[in-house]
């Protein structure tokens, strides 16, 4: 078999949507003959720990390789739960740190992570790197190790990188250092991946006003996914005779639930006759002041908040909705995000209700089908989604998916194209 470093800083026991995607390719890598070495931190602090998870790579007997990290998740004890910080705090946190340290606050686990990696393949060569980012520093990482090797690096873009919504650039000079770091991570890389067309196409534009002949298809597009594994066999956590309206994940940044609480009120308030039918359940973390807010709209004998749960239990509490709800904020960057949650969403072929702006999750809503696209923060346009999904409920009629667009995005799929991607990547 083949030999590929995957340097991936949230793995887990970390838990939360940003280790789903590359612990999936992980696990699936070796059926299309790619032996992983995965490339990680001992876990200081952080907001969820999901121990399933981390069996489920143990029990696929992963070499999973962890390295000491300097960074502000080693101020907590190891493997300590940190609570999700208020909004307000979290961007006065991110805007210190993005101000402090370039490309991002992990940047203090490349030193130990490069001499780990080296001292891996002297013992036996890789033949491929990939790194998954963010935090961007994974990148830096590749590279480093690419150029002491010779060994090709492939990137994975979850997110976009210069042009990532969540991070602002405190002055001219922030932005052109990580210009600089990306561009050399770009031209030196055998490939790229991206999640969506949207951040394909910046990468694409980035890459062709630095290099006169960056190389035909150099950036690929794997979307997110799910695991249909994740799904077999799983009985739903439900309560019959209600239409469940429900959320998984955390909320921050322009995420919020705010306009779907009100909309909510607004049409169990006009729709008494409805409101013994209804409840909408959150599953994961949600922000204190949201759960103020539905109190004092009166919402709270028709919410359920289970806290943060394991992935498995999650998809329990998904598959016993009627309907799933998503939100992207609106703002500039945007239209660059699709979340992993959507793509989860989508593997139980359930109807989807997305509070999303025009970009790249509207996209993948739009070929999904089964779904009602709605401009974020129009709690108007919520309402009267939620009409229409409560009369297709009641009368049996609620829209069928894509099959076909569903077998695209399974994870087994999408892992069967990196390993092709990584083949290439060998080869040159």
């Amino acid at each position: 078999m083949k030999r590929v470093l995957v340097v991936a800083y949230y793995f887990p026991p970390m838990g939360l949507s940003g280790v789903q995607r590359i612990t999936k390719f992980v696990k699936y890598l070796p059926d299309f003959g790619w032996k992983p070495t995965v490339l990680t931190v001992e876990p200081g602090g952080y907001f969820a720990f999901d121990p399933e998870l981390e069996n489920e790579v143990q029990s696929s007997e992963i070499r999973v390789v962890r390295t000491q990290s300097l960074d502000p998740t080693r101020l907590f004890k190891r493997k300590s739960t940190v609570s999700l910080p208020a909004e307000s705090s979290r961007k006065w946190m991110s805007s210190i740190s993005q101000a402090l340290f370039i490309p991002d606050n992990k940047v203090g686990w490349v030193r130990p992570a490069v001499r780990r990696a080296l001292a891996l393949h002297e013992e036996t060569p890789f033949d491929v790197i990939l790194a998954t980012v963010p935090p961007y520093s994974a990148a830096l990482v590749a590279r480093k190790v690419a150029k002491k090797t010779g060994v090709p690096f492939v990137v994975d873009y979850r997110d976009d990188w210069l042009d990532n919504p969540r991070h602002a650039y405190p002055t001219p000079i922030h932005r052109y250092l990580h210009q600089v770091l990306e561009k050399n991570v770009l031209l030196e890389s055998a490939a790229v991946v991206s999640i969506n067309e949207r951040i394909c196409a910046r990468i694409k534009g980035r890459l062709h006003s630095y290099s006169a002949d960056p190389g035909s298809d150099r950036v690929r597009i794997l979307p997110q996914g799910y695991d249909r594994e994740d799904l077999a066999g799983k009985q739903s956590l439900t309560k019959g005779g209600m239409l469940t309206l429900l959320y998984s994940g955390v909320f921050y940044d322009a995420q919020t639930p705010d306009f779907f609480l009100k909309a909510l009120s607004g049409f169990i308030n006009e729709n008494p006759d409805y409101a013994p039918h209804i409840r909408a359940v959150f599953v994961g973390l949600v922000p204190e002041s949201s759960k103020a807010l539905a109190e004092s709209l009166g919402l709270a004998q028709y919410i359920e908040y289970t806290g943060y749960v394991s992935h498995s239990q999650a998809i329990k509490h998904v598959l016993g909705a009627d309907i799933l709800w998503m939100t992207v904020g609106e703002g500039k960057g945007q239209e660059l995000i699709s979340t992993s949650k959507l793509f989860e969403y989508m593997g139980t072929q359930k109807p989807i209700l997305g509070l999303v702006p025009e970009g790249a999750a509207k996209d993948a809503l739009m070929r999904y089908k089964a779904s009602w696209v709605v401009s974020p923060g129009d709690i108007q346009a919520i309402h009267r989604s939620l009409e229409t999904i409560y009369m297709g409920w009641d009368k049996g009629l609620l829209p069928e998916a894509n099959a076909d667009y569903v077998e695209q995005i399974e994870r087994k799929n999408l892992t069967g194209q990196l390993s092709e991607l990584l083949d290439r990547a060998a080869a040159l």
